[in-house]
């Protein structure tokens, strides 16, 4: 399954609620964790792979209004990948992937990364 599919079937993660952030090892291949829900439906979206990441906005509240992977034809690949410069890239690999969450309230976060896994509960 694409990534592009994997988030359709949770519609975008569309007015989800993003109340976990975790990183994974301090070693390659990185991972970024994420906690979200809706209701009493809970998800785990875990980027695989990671080779750069910027988090902005964080607050109390972070309501998701689309979760997106961006290819260089889409007209907003250029305005993630500035977002993406000002995280801290911690490998000289780049990644084959850039998701980018974009937020109704609070955070929104630039991913470059290679997989994806999402489980939900």
């Amino acid at each position: 399954m694409t990534i592009t599919e994997s988030l359709e079937q949770f519609g975008h993660f569309h007015d989800w609620y993003l109340d976990t952030v975790a990183v994974g090892p301090n070693h390659e291949p990185r991972t970024l964790t994420l906690g979200l829900y809706l209701d009493n439906r809970r998800a785990t979206v875990t980027f695989q792979g990671v080779t750069c990441v910027c988090l902005e906005s964080w607050g109390l509240l972070n309501i998701v209004y689309s979760i997106r992977l961006l290819r260089p034809d889409d007209e907003r690949f250029a305005q993630a990948r500035t977002v993406l410069a000002r995280g801290e890239r911690l490998t000289d690999r780049r990644a084959a992937c850039l998701v980018y969450l974009y937020s109704t309230l609070g955070a929104e976060i630039a991913v470059e990364l290679d997989s994806i896994r999402i489980e939900s509960a």
